[in-house]
């Protein structure tokens, strides 16, 4: 009788271990960027939103190419969901934007964060700017001395483009503003004279113009409007977790550098812009050197105190009216011990590291100050949350810290299209 009973019991006592151990093991934790599971299949999900607005996003021998292009395809890989190609489509900007307001998992870009769509949305970037402009016929000259000029005259636009908005917020009457479905009916409707001025992102429109007219520069620019971040529009109902993931991956290509010293962020926008000069620089020669010097003067009375207050993006330090205007850093061994504009470069050793040209100007500035004291030394760069690389100069300084160690004070500006300048 006694076996039997023995037998029951351990095999109850068995059971119930088994039962207890499923109830208190915990699951494996999740290390993924964002909470990969949800994330992962909601990226897998989406549909991608865009249309033909070269060099951000555009169709080429069927595949999408451009630069926002490429930061949702490098963000999504970031992310460990990478997008595939039949999740992108390109079509008409008014009917991309009409999907991604009625359809869910759906992500419209490159997209101006206006206030009117502000709510919209759910909104991750920026991933650059744009400038929109009024083009004219190169033989007109219409009178715009003043937003309210532009009143006199009948101005086209695509239908849904941020364009719209930003003119009627200048004052211009809606009765003034002929919404078209396309830039090339708007080309069309200038040669038919049926509009007499139209506004788009300057570096689109005379790419659309160079293919319908055979000449980039047959219409001129009368008028620049405001410069505007460009954004990823999340439909509304996408889960939190999903955009912050997404935010985070793309400042990773942002703002963390490789091997080399550059981000994929700039290695995209040089594929597609290469390098420039600028119209107007935003920082003068001035501004520069009294940087510069200011931080040299604050490092000799307090090192410490000074590289914390760098590296917190204080103003002076990153000019809070001009974000193009920061200081940067350097020990004797090329290691960046503060960077204003991004912090995530501090401890970097950057010897014979480059910029996206193979310039491998911060080995450059620290010789030349170790040999000269002060100088300039010519690199490429971006502007702070524009799109294009620029050709750029930096002003430099040694100087002994209140701590007994030498640092190299240093800031930048980019470089004037004129000569003379």
């Amino acid at each position: 009788m006694m076996k039997p009973l023995l037998l029951i019991l351990i095999l109850g006592l068995i059971a119930g271990a088994a039962l207890l151990a499923g109830c208190t093991s915990q699951p494996a934790p999740d290390t993924s960027v964002g909470g990969a599971t949800t994330t992962t299949a909601r990226m897998n999900e989406m549909v991608f939103l865009t249309e033909e607005y070269p060099p951000l996003n555009y169709m080429e021998n069927g595949t999408v190419k451009g630069i926002s292009a490429d930061l949702l395809i490098g963000a999504a890989r970031q992310m460990g969901s990478p997008v595939s190609a039949h999740q992108i489509r390109v079509l008409p900007w008014s009917e991309a934007y009409a999907t991604a307001l009625s359809e869910g998992n759906t992500v419209l870009f490159a997209t101006v964060r206006l206030p009117e769509r502000e709510k919209l949305f759910k909104w991750a970037g920026p991933l650059g700017s744009e400038r929109k402009v009024i083009f004219s016929r190169m033989g007109d000259s219409p009178r715009i001395r003043l937003p309210a000029d532009l009143n006199n005259y009948r101005i086209g636009v695509v239908a849904e483009d941020s364009a719209d908005g930003q003119l009627q917020s200048l004052g211009v009457n809606r009765s003034q503003i002929v919404p078209m479905a396309s830039v090339p009916a708007l080309i069309a409707a200038m040669d038919k004279g049926t509009i007499d001025l139209w506004c788009y992102g300057e570096t689109a429109g005379r790419y659309f113009t160079g293919k319908a007219k055979g000449d980039p520069g047959t219409f001129k620019v009368v008028y620049a409007l405001d410069t505007r971040d460009l954004w990823y529009a999340f439909h509304k109902d996408t889960p939190d977790e999903t955009v912050n993931a997404f935010q985070a991956a793309l400042d990773t290509l942002r703002l963390q550098p490789d091997a080399m010293g550059v981000t994929e962020f700039q290695r995209i926008i040089y594929r597609y812009s290469g390098v420039s000069c600028m119209d107007q620089p935003p920082v003068t020669r001035d501004q520069v050197t009294g940087l510069v010097n200011y931080t040299a003067g604050e490092m000799e009375r307090d090192a410490p105190g000074t590289i914390a207050r760098i590296n917190a993006g204080e103003h002076p330090f990153w000019d809070r009216e001009n974000r193009a205007l920061y200081v940067f850093v350097y020990d004797t061994d090329v290691t960046i011990v503060a960077e204003a504009d991004n912090p995530r470069l501090v401890g970097v050793d950057m010897r014979g590291k480059t910029d996206v040209a193979g310039i491998p100007f911060r080995s450059r500035i620290v010789e030349e100050a170790l040999s000269e004291g002060t100088g300039w030394v010519g690199y490429v760069w971006m502007v702070p949350e524009e799109t294009g690389i620029y050709h750029k100069i930096a002003y430099f300084r040694l100087v002994q810290g209140s701590d007994s160690n030498p640092y190299v004070v240093a800031s930048g500006m980019y470089t004037s299209c004129s000569p003379e300048e």
